[in-house]
């Protein structure tokens, strides 16, 4: 086959996180099929909804989305995830757990709001927190080991920690940080964690906490690398976008006044308070047949996404499912498919945002990349024989070494 001339070279010029996103394709299977999940949700470019989208109306949820709506130019999806992570945090420090065909699940959320600098988040926080009551929130940790002491006396409360994507870092920068990782995944799974003191040894039992991290969008990327945010570790966070609402101007609202709606907002929460909780929350039949047309719904039709991503984005809609049937008033034990399809906006919401961001490590330029790389495979390969890096080499000016040519391949395996 005659060699290509220079001219069939693509003019791609990659971001500066391309090539770290191409060596993590390299770096493992997991990475790999992570990878095509971000591709792929990349590729569905569903439509935004900043609204009313995940909020159901005449709620604790509507009240104070209201508010903030009419008194702050605050982006509202930061009281969003506020007001889900208190009801999930009632859950919880209830022993409330929830039943789907048998498999026992806790009501956990593990949410990471992404906001500009100056956007509201401490503000957000105090104001539902002061509407809402006392609520026990997990001191934060200076090391692995206070963590796990404080874990130990604050097991199954919730944890809001700012500036989470520099708390992220620092599990990977500094030692007395680094085991703080693998209790982490410990936690989200529900495992026992476990360490030696020099006093006594301790160790926790079913341990479980909600968290809520916010963080400066514009500076997550230097916090987060691209390869921790293709490891099954930054997974298990949903991600919300909170960016500015250009309607709501700043000069609007020179002071927030939420007193007009502290009334509403109290009784909308006491209203919440008075529902009776239920050791076991089983999901119905209803509910559990909306889950699967969910699933298949947001599963390509090929099953080029990876289980391990989606069922974790699902999980959270199960949890999910479980605070809007307290948001809703439902004082049942069970489940419905109303809450259910509540559960999968939310879903929906998580899976846009996390584009979004994904956005900003290049994903766009290695998404150009890839489908020129189909592309060549396909003529390559139409030719009669197999696609080897040389051809990407040849005729991709992006793919500088042969690595990351068989990098690229394998992601299109």
């Amino acid at each position: 086959m005659p060699r290509k001339s220079s001219r069939n070279k693509q003019p791609l010029l990659p971001f500066p996180e391309f090539k770290k996103l191409v060596a993590a394709a390299g770096s493992s299977t997991e990475a790999r099929d992570t990878l095509r999940s971000m591709l792929r949700v990349h590729r569905t470019r569903s439509a935004s909804w900043r609204g009313q989208n995940v909020v159901p109306p005449d709620t604790f949820l509507d009240v104070v989305t209201s508010a903030f709506r009419a008194q702050t130019d605050i982006p509202l999806e930061l009281p969003l995830a506020v007001t889900m992570t208190l009801v999930s945090g009632r859950l919880l420090r209830a022993g409330c757990g929830i039943d789907i065909n048998g498999q026992r699940i806790k009501p956990i959320l593990w949410t990471l709001a992404l906001a500009a600098s100056g956007a509201g988040k401490s503000y957000v926080l105090q104001r539902v927190l002061d509407i809402a009551g006392p609520i026990e929130l997990f001191p934060d940790p200076g090391s692995a080991a206070q963590f796990v002491q404080d874990l130990a006396a604050h097991n199954r409360s919730v944890w809001v920690r700012d500036e989470f994507g520099q708390f992220l870092k620092s599990l990977d920068q500094q030692t007395h940080m680094a085991e703080l990782r693998d209790y982490l995944l410990r936690l989200y799974d529900g495992q026992t964690i476990s360490r030696r003191t020099k006093s006594d040894p301790i160790s926790i039992q079913d341990p479980a906490l909600v968290i809520l991290g916010t963080t400066v969008l514009e500076t997550f990327k230097d916090c987060v690398s691209p390869e921790s945010l293709v490891d099954g570790f930054a997974q298990r966070y949903n991600f919300i976008v909170a960016p500015p609402d250009p309607s709501r101007c700043a000069a609007d609202f020179p002071l927030y006044d939420l007193r007009p709606y502290e009334d509403a907002m109290r009784t909308a929460w006491s209203r919440i308070e008075e529902l009776p909780l239920h050791p076991i929350y089983r999901v119905g039949t209803e509910a559990v047949e909306a889950f699967k047309i969910a699933f298949k719904d947001l599963m390509p039709a090929d099953q080029a996404l990876p289980l391990s991503f989606f069922r974790r984005v699902m999980f959270s809609g199960i949890r999910y499912a479980a605070v809007y049937h307290l948001l809703l008033g439902d004082e049942c034990d069970e489940i419905t498919a109303r809450d259910m399809g509540w559960a999968i906006r939310m879903v929906s919401l998580h899976l846009e945002d996390a584009r979004q961001i994904l956005d900003g490590y290049g994903l766009s330029e290695l998404e150009r990349v890839v489908c020129r790389v189909e592309q060549i495979k396909a003529e390559v390969e139409a030719s009669g024989r197999k696609c080897k890096p040389r051809d990407l080499i040849r005729r991709i000016a992006a793919i500088k070494t042969a690595n990351e040519a068989k990098a690229l391949l394998h992601l299109t395996d």
